[in-house]
């Protein structure tokens, strides 16, 4: 299970990055279970690779 991998990390000293995160449900549930790294469509869509540079060098 998720809380297993993440347990199993927390006492091997190693971060976790989940992928896949859709929801806000799915976040909560990973935060709660102490995952710092996330990637998926809750936090943006793949896009075509001539993007990358504007999206990289883009003015924050």
């Amino acid at each position: 299970s998720v809380r297993t991998i993440l347990a199993l990390a927390k006492s091997l000293d190693l971060e976790v990055v989940a992928e896949g995160v859709e929801t806000t449900g799915q976040l909560g549930f990973l935060r709660l279970h102490g995952c710092e790294g996330f990637q998926g469509y809750l936090f943006g869509r793949p896009g075509p690779v001539e993007d990358i540079d504007a999206f990289l060098f883009a003015t924050r």
